[in-house]
């Protein structure tokens, strides 16, 4: 049984209020970069690899909301330990290894066009290690059923 009710609903209404934000940035991010908001050149410059890296990540992140949100809805109906959610979690590390992949090809389109801008690294390196975190807890989860499963026939 869950124990904090109260932080499961906290996070599920931050996941939802998540996919708000996202569609917000899918219509504003060209607005804000077109419009030279930024104060720094390389940024600006790089406008177009930065939106379409970022159009090629959204429907990573649109995925990743969803499994998060059933992750959830399942935790709110206690069923935390079962093979769907491994499932969840395994798309979910699936969509950050290929935000890291889209954010690594182009840092180095970024850096071939002669700009160097680091923050597609550290994006990227931080997206890759989300995706290893995500799949240890998967197989966490995964050996957590089996002895479950182990626990529920020995009677």
């Amino acid at each position: 049984m869950v124990k904090n009710h109260t932080s499961v609903k906290l996070t599920h209404i931050i996941v939802r209020l998540c996919y708000v934000i996202l569609g917000a940035l899918c219509v504003a991010l060209p607005v804000i970069l077109t419009k030279g908001f930024f104060s720094f050149d390389v940024l600006y410059s790089i406008k177009g690899y930065v939106l379409t890296a970022f159009y090629l990540v959204v429907p990573a992140g649109y995925a990743a909301l969803v499994c998060l949100d059933k992750i959830l809805i399942n935790v709110k109906k206690d069923r935390i330990f079962e093979y769907e959610n491994t499932g969840f979690l395994r798309i979910i590390s699936y969509a950050c290894f290929y935000a890291a992949i889209v954010g690594l090809v182009f840092f180095v389109l970024v850096l071939l066009n002669g700009t160097m801008f680091e923050t597609l690294i550290i994006l990227a390196s931080g997206e890759f290690f989300m995706g290893l975190v995500v799949r240890v807890v998967k197989n966490i989860f995964t050996s957590a059923i089996k002895i479950k499963e182990e626990n529920e026939l020995t009677i």
